[in-house]
């Protein structure tokens, strides 16, 4: 016969291992949820990179990145064109500074990364090269500077922060980007064979 003790001993025994299996399952219920919540969250951050990349792969960006590599530098010797410049991205006339356009959307690129709202490693795998290679001609022809001298210090301070981020993402990985004229590839090291003369 059970005693009053001993059968108060299994209930108790019995009580613990309910409790033990109702936070086993909510454990695992939290584990499925916490994988659901990151499943939407990369699904979300999908839909959102697609877009942002549909955007910086657009005809107007494309024409305005060539713009920025291949005449900016030029035209910023045009005091006009100067002038306008310095002005800000909403003063000049539609079409006369494709730089513009560029900016702006690296602006709001480089926020989105900052900010953990795209995934820098999925911008940088892909666009790298005109990352570094738009912001250091936009830098080389004097518009940054000019920007923030007649506007505001901060101005494009999100796709600064943008390059930098991919600079390093690019120098982890021992990638190069040259911009044409502006960063000469360094000098090719002669093979063995060529140095002996062979």
């Amino acid at each position: 016969m059970l005693t009053w003790e001993a059968l108060s001993a299994l209930a108790s025994l019995f009580s613990s291992v309910a409790v033990l299996a109702a936070v086993i399952v909510a454990l695992r219920q939290v584990r499925v949820g916490a994988e659901q919540v990151e499943h939407l969250r990369r699904a979300t951050q999908l839909e959102g990179t697609m877009k942002v990349f549909a955007m910086m792969a657009s005809p107007e960006q494309e024409v305005g990145r060539r713009f920025i590599r291949l005449e900016l530098a030029e035209r910023m010797n045009d005091p006009r064109f100067r002038a306008d410049a310095a002005r800000g991205p909403m003063a000049p006339v539609p079409g006369e500074h494709p730089e513009f356009a560029v900016l702006r959307l690296m602006e709001m690129v480089g926020t989105y990364v900052k900010h953990g709202l795209l995934d820098e490693e999925i911008v940088f795998d892909y666009w790298v090269p005109p990352i570094l290679s738009t912001w250091r001609s936009l830098e080389a022809s004097g518009i940054i500077g000019i920007h923030r001298a007649s506007l505001s210090d901060a101005l494009w301070e999100n796709f600064e922060h943008l390059y930098h981020r991919a600079a390093a993402y690019s120098e982890r990985r021992g990638q190069h980007v040259f911009v044409g004229a502006l960063t000469p590839p360094p000098a090719a090291e002669a093979r063995p064979a060529e140095a002996a003369g062979e």
